[in-house]
């Protein structure tokens, strides 16, 4: 008998959340969005039942009910999530059957590999993380919490990416090269870090180089 796990956030990826749910063998059995004007609709073949807020408005709302997160925006995904478990929900993590992950990796709860996702030894992937597809991290590295890394990615060995990090797509950050991405950070799709990233700091290109401070 599968379990039951709710999606919270309704938007453009929803639907790759709820596939991968059901991959993993989830029953899905309604979403929640960030407002109540939507209450009743149906997204993607499934309810929307009714805000966020509501969902925690009450003690008994969440408790001892499974959800996944599907927000993009890395600061509400941390946020919402620890809402989440301080109402007595639970986040699993959500592995791709076709992830490869090292027995000496750590995986922290309510984190998200998607297909094709290679996790190399002693790498640690803290809570809320998203690793997309064919994306690659090397050993001895650390995505810290509430990380966005998008589809084929390269994180190099020996890194530290802060809280709520955002790696565009086709991004590498090589081995040897940089040992910090700081908090909330963003570097650009394609782009090839070869030197620490500050905290908020926005970099792109190859070398990538500071947009915005």
């Amino acid at each position: 008998m599968k379990d039951d796990i709710y999606v919270v956030g309704v938007g453009p990826y929803t639907a790759v959340i709820i596939e991968l749910a059901q991959t993993c063998g989830y029953e899905v059995r309604g979403l929640y969005h960030y407002n109540d004007e939507r209450d009743g609709e149906l997204f993607h073949g499934f309810e929307i039942l009714s805000s966020i807020g509501s969902l925690l408005a009450t003690k008994s709302g969440a408790q001892g009910k499974k959800f996944a997160l599907s927000m993009g925006n890395n600061q509400v995904r941390i946020e919402t999530a620890g809402n989440i478990l301080r109402n007595g929900g639970v986040i699993p993590s959500l592995i791709h059957p076709l992830a490869e992950v090292s027995p000496s990796a750590t995986i922290e709860e309510g984190v998200i590999l998607k297909r094709n996702v290679a996790v190399q030894a002693k790498a640690t992937i803290r809570r809320f993380s998203i690793v997309c597809d064919n994306s690659l991290v090397c050993h001895h590295s650390t995505i810290n919490e509430g990380g966005f890394i998008a589809g084929l990615c390269v994180v190099g060995a020996y890194l530290t990416l802060g809280k709520g990090v955002f790696i565009g797509q086709g991004a590498i950050v090589p081995s040897g090269k940089a040992s910090v991405i700081g908090c909330f950070s963003s570097v650009g799709a394609g782009s090839v870090v070869i030197k620490d990233v500050a905290e908020y700091e926005v970099v792109a290109g190859n070398p990538a180089r500071v947009l915005r401070g």
